[in-house]
């Protein structure tokens, strides 16, 4: 009897970690299919946040001219669309992100994705007053659009559990 007793109790300890591990391979990897239907408040960017906060777990499409970096904060880098400069995109472990246009200049986001800085990297420092955020918003999109679109629908759809655990990030 004891014996049933533990093998039920194992039973119940490994399926948990089976689990577990399942639900948040999965959240992770299918963030921004996620993302993409999560409520959020305006001004927000909840697809642009997961793809380079879980860049290492997302799907990474070898695209023409897209580059991943994972040194340090991820970075995605679009070379279709360079003018003057590479733009990139990159995520600081969800707290800050960064975009770089190809036109020198440099934008910076907080958490909840609200620009705090902008500059010129010939020029300086720009009054943020100053800036299009939207514009500057279809940019990254722009740039980041093709990894996006290659990202796939999760086979389990766990959308009510991604809810309840970003629910304070982007609300």
């Amino acid at each position: 009897m004891k014996k049933k007793f533990l093998l039920g109790i194992m039973t119940i300890i490994v399926l948990a970690v089976v689990l577990i591990g399942y639900g948040y391979c999965n959240l992770k990897s299918n963030s921004v299919y996620y993302a993409k239907h999560t409520p959020h408040k305006e001004g927000t960017e909840p697809v642009l946040m997961m793809l380079v906060d879980n860049l290492y777990w997302v799907y990474n499409p070898d695209i023409d001219g897209i580059e991943y970096d994972f040194d340090g904060g991820h970075v995605i880098y679009n070379n279709n669309f360079k003018l003057e400069d590479v733009p990139w995109f990159a995520s600081h472990g969800g707290e800050a992100y960064d975009y770089g246009s190809n036109g020198y200049k440099s934008y910076s986001f907080n958490s909840d994705f609200k620009l705090t800085y902008c500059i010129d990297r010939r020029d300086g420092e720009i009054d943020i007053k100053n800036v299009d955020v939207e514009e500057v918003k279809k940019e990254i999109y722009k740039i980041v659009q093709p990894v996006i679109d290659e990202q796939t629908k999760p086979l389990i759809n766990l959308q009510w559990i991604f809810d309840r655990v970003y629910r304070d990030k982007f609300n």
